[in-house]
This record gives C-alpha cells, sequence and structure tokens, in this order.
C-alpha cells in the first residue's frame, strides 16, 4: 500500500459542486467557521528542541483560508458560479498578492482545501474508537505503514481535525486544535484583513520579473506551485501526495 498522506493537494481537472456535509444534528454551520491550530514538531530524541508554529483554517461559504504562520502566507480558494476555483496567495510581511487563473476542480481536491482531510484517506485509515454526541462526536483514527504512523482525532459533524499525530522518519509532528470560532463578524473580518494589499495577476508575471518582490518568490518557489498542507512546525510538508 502506498504512504497514507494528510497533506492539502493541488487543484486538479474535474468540476465540484460546493456542498456542506454537516448533519442537521449539529447546529454549527460547518462551512462557517475558524479552526486555529498548534504545530509542534520533535524528534523521538528526548533532547531534540521542539519547534512550534500555528496554523489557521477559516471557511466562509465558498471560501476558504488558510493562514501558515511560519511562512508569513496566507492562500485563499474561492468557488465561482461556474464551478472553477480561483486560487489567491498572500504574502502577508510584504502585504501583497497573487492571483491565479481559476481552474476546474473535482470533490477530493476540495475537501483537501475545505477540511484537510478527505473522505478518501479516512476510508484508508482504521476507524478505532468513537465518543460523544453530535457537533462533540469524535472518531478517533489510525493508520500504519513501515514508513510512517498517523494518528487522527476526527470532528466528523465539522468536518474537522481535533489532533493529528503523525510519526515519520523518528519525527513526531502534532496538530493540536486549541480554538474553534463561529462568529460571524471574526470570520468577515479575517476574510478582510487581506483587502488592502497589493495584487499581481499571474499571468502578468513575465512581465514584472524586475519587481524584487516577485524574483524572491520565484526563488523561493512559491510562485510556481505555492503548495500548503500538514506541515511541521518548521514549514516543511510532512510528505509527498497520496493518488490512489
Amino acid at each position: 500500500m502506498k504512504n497514507l498522506v494528510i497533506v492539502f493537494c493541488f487543484i486538479a481537472s474535474q468540476l465540484i459542486s460546493f456542498k456542506s456535509y454537516a448533519s442537521e444534528s449539529c447546529p454549527k454551520k460547518v462551512e462557517q467557521l475558524g479552526a486555529i491550530y498548534t504545530i509542534e514538531t520533535s524528534g523521538l530524541n528526548s533532547e531534540t528542541t521542539k519547534i512550534k508554529s500555528n496554523f489557521e483554517l477559516w471557511r466562509k461559504g465558498q471560501d476558504v483560508l488558510h493562514i501558515n504562520q511560519l511562512k508569513q502566507t496566507t492562500n485563499q480558494w474561492h468557488t465561482l458560479k461556474n464551478n472553477s476555483v480561483r486560487k489567491v496567495s498572500y504574502f502577508d510581511h510584504y502585504q501583497k498578492g497573487i492571483e491565479f487563473e481559476p481552474v476546474a476542480s473535482n470533490k477530493h481536491h476540495w475537501q483537501s482545501k475545505f477540511q484537510l482531510v478527505t473522505e478518501a484517506q479516512l476510508a484508508n485509515m482504521t476507524l478505532i474508537s468513537t465518543k460523544g454526541q453530535d457537533c462533540s462526536r469524535i472518531e478517533y483514527y489510525k493508520f500504519e505503514s513501515k514508513e510512517q504512523t498517523i494518528e487522527l482525532w476526527w470532528q466528523p459533524e465539522l468536518q474537522l481535525a481535533q489532533k493529528v499525530i503523525t510519526n515519520e522518519k523518528e519525527t513526531i509532528t502534532v496538530w493540536q486544535l486549541n480554538k474553534t470560532i463561529f462568529s460571524t463578524d471574526k470570520i468577515e473580518s479575517v476574510f478582510k484583513r487581506t483587502e488592502h494589499y497589493k495584487m499581481t495577476d499571474y499571468a502578468d508575471i513575465g512581465d514584472n520579473e524586475s519587481d524584487p518582490f516577485l524574483r524572491k518568490m520565484i526563488r523561493l518557489g512559491f510562485i510556481d506551485h505555492a503548495g500548503s498542507g500538514f506541515y511541521d512546525a518548521q514549514g516543511n510538508q510532512l510528505a509527498n501526495d497520496h493518488h490512489h
């Protein structure tokens, strides 16, 4: 079996209709929330220094934000009327952003943005136990291979990971959900935070490579692929994408 990896995937080439999968038994809106995570990475050696960082997931209707504190980046995905998805990468330190061309998307890839863990990835894990009800329901999953072990505490009603522990190459990375926010005003303010950023269309980058900011982003690789996902606290992706 190939490595199971919990990561974000790049948008692929099939259409998607945005849909909420929340149960009616949970009054909270699955498509309207903020989730604040702490990421802690450490080695199996107890003397290894622990590294901490933060990651934020925000949902507002057909928009999703990923805010990576360590990389000082904010990635936004917006579903358009024709079911294609437009990605915008914001670079918070520079207060600038790059708008990418809309592309078609499928259910799997949208889920990787919207909820971090896709239904296909859950299906490849073993459900060990369940506790609680409705919004408080927690499902505990586990996956083991020669290369890595993954433990996942999952909130199915909110499509949200409460905790993820990945043990790979003698490195343990723990994602811990510290706060879930449902305030409409707070969510709105987070999405408006980048409104004043100076934007560049991806198609125009070739004509503006003299711009020091764009040159630096190209050199760092942000413009070529601008990937994001389950990272360790140093900002490194935990592993490569998993395909079926």
